[in-house]
């Protein structure tokens, strides 16, 4: 089984915060690609919250 099916299992993915620091540490992501991943996160989490805005004004 490969490394990457193994942490998909665990949870642990470049989509959250945990996952991304494991692939940093274990050198498999570097900062850069870290910090990358971070904004696509944050962005991510901006827009769920702009639809969830969008929809209590609908309501």
């Amino acid at each position: 089984m490969s490394d990457e099916i193994i942490e998909e299992e665990m949870g642990e993915t470049i989509y959250d915060e945990a996952g991304r620091k494991d692939l940093v540490e274990s050198d498999e992501m570097s900062a850069g690609e870290e910090a990358f991943m971070q904004g696509y996160e944050d962005a991510s989490e901006e827009d769920e919250d702009e639809q969830d805005e969008e929809e209590e004004l609908e309501n």
